[in-house]
């Protein structure tokens, strides 16, 4: 009996989780997209009495460090107007780095064209540069040719650096 109630109290609370996220990017999607950016994550940490927000957000060229600054701003001040949530809370604006993990087909859009390093789940890396990608497969051509890659065969795809 107790751990249903633990597994049933666990649901609600994910539940919660969940609508608090939906609620949050309803809140801030269109503050992000105003400085001509994208959300690409929003991560919630910590408990009721404190979160953290991490809002990761994406533009071409790249992102500053004063536009995230002015986000920053704009979203705390809308969350202390609207409220949306119990206790304080810590609002992280960034970019979402160029170790990121890329796992969505927005992830891999952003990356068409630029090379890659991939680590198969049989352990095998690849690198070659992003041609394509569709729900099934990434292709990636290096120099002896084009490879087809299962998206379900992808333990880790990231941005290989080019200097």
């Amino acid at each position: 009996m107790v751990s249903d109630r633990r597994e049933s109290r666990s649901d609600s609370r994910s539940g919660e989780a969940d609508e608090l996220r939906s609620r949050l990017l309803d809140l801030i999607k269109p503050v992000v997209e105003d400085h001509g950016a994208i959300v690409v994550d929003l991560e919630l940490a910590g408990s009721d009495h404190y979160r953290v927000i991490r809002v990761l957000v994406h533009r071409e060229p790249g992102v500053m460090v004063r536009m995230c600054e002015a986000i920053s701003r704009e979203i705390g001040d809308l969350l202390d107007v609207e409220d949306p949530m119990r206790g304080r809370y810590r609002l992280e604006v960034t970019s979402p780095g160029l170790d990121r993990s890329l796992e969505t087909d927005d992830d891999f859009q952003r990356a068409r064209g630029r090379k890659l390093k991939v680590v198969l789940t049989s352990g095998r890396s690849l690198s070659g540069r992003l041609a394509a990608w569709d729900m099934g497969y990434i292709h990636l051509d290096d120099p002896k040719g084009s490879h087809a890659i299962a998206r379900g065969d992808i333990a880790k795809a990231n941005i290989d650096v080019e200097f």
